[in-house]
């Protein structure tokens, strides 16, 4: 869908065993994705589940395919990929900033983790997702019964960091996004 142009798209630099398949995305095909994302205009959501993608960003960062500031999204708790442990997101922050400074990021937890890992993204300057889609699909514990409730709950724990939550234009300024263009009613 990348020929619709959206603002942003996730890119995931690597493969990695889900519980049920392998989510396959083998060198050729990550550098076919970025090349064309960078040739549209898309940011890429850089979607990391172990290590080795963090490590190929920063190669395709080199390498012009990404451009820089890339937003990184690491993802905790997915059965077979990063557990959701709060050593292991220091140490990939760590990394990130040694190999992609300036790099934005936002932790995200799936299921039941989603909110512990909320909490430890804020506490570290960065950024969190939340929705339905994190939250039913790898795992059937259900920590509300709607996006709105679960947009609901992020937005206390921002407060309960002394984070501000960003408006849409805010959010887009801090993703390196142009502004949306104002329509004109017909």
């Amino acid at each position: 869908m990348l020929h619709l142009r959206p603002g942003m798209a996730s890119l995931a630099t690597g493969s990695v065993n889900f519980p049920t398949i392998v989510y396959e995305n083998p060198p050729d095909f990550v550098r076919t994705l970025a090349t064309t994302m960078r040739d549209l205009g898309i940011k890429p959501e850089i979607e990391v589940f172990d290590l080795a993608m963090l490590t190929n960003t920063a190669d395709l960062v080199v390498e012009g395919l990404i451009l820089p500031p890339p937003h990184v999204q690491f993802v905790f708790g997915v059965k077979h990929a990063l557990p959701p442990r709060e050593d292991i997101l220091d140490f990939e922050l760590s990394l990130m900033r040694k190999l992609i400074p300036g790099a934005t990021w936002t932790a995200a937890g799936i299921g039941r983790d989603q909110f512990t890992v909320a909490r430890w993204a804020l506490a570290r300057g960065g950024h969190v997702r939340t929705g339905l889609e994190d939250n039913i699909r790898m795992d059937r514990h259900t920590l509300a019964p709607s996006n709105a409730a679960l947009v609901r709950r992020t937005a206390e724990l921002a407060a309960e960091a002394g984070r501000p939550v960003a408006d849409a234009a805010t959010a887009r300024r801090i993703l390196g996004l142009p502004p949306v263009p104002m329509r004109r009613a017909a």
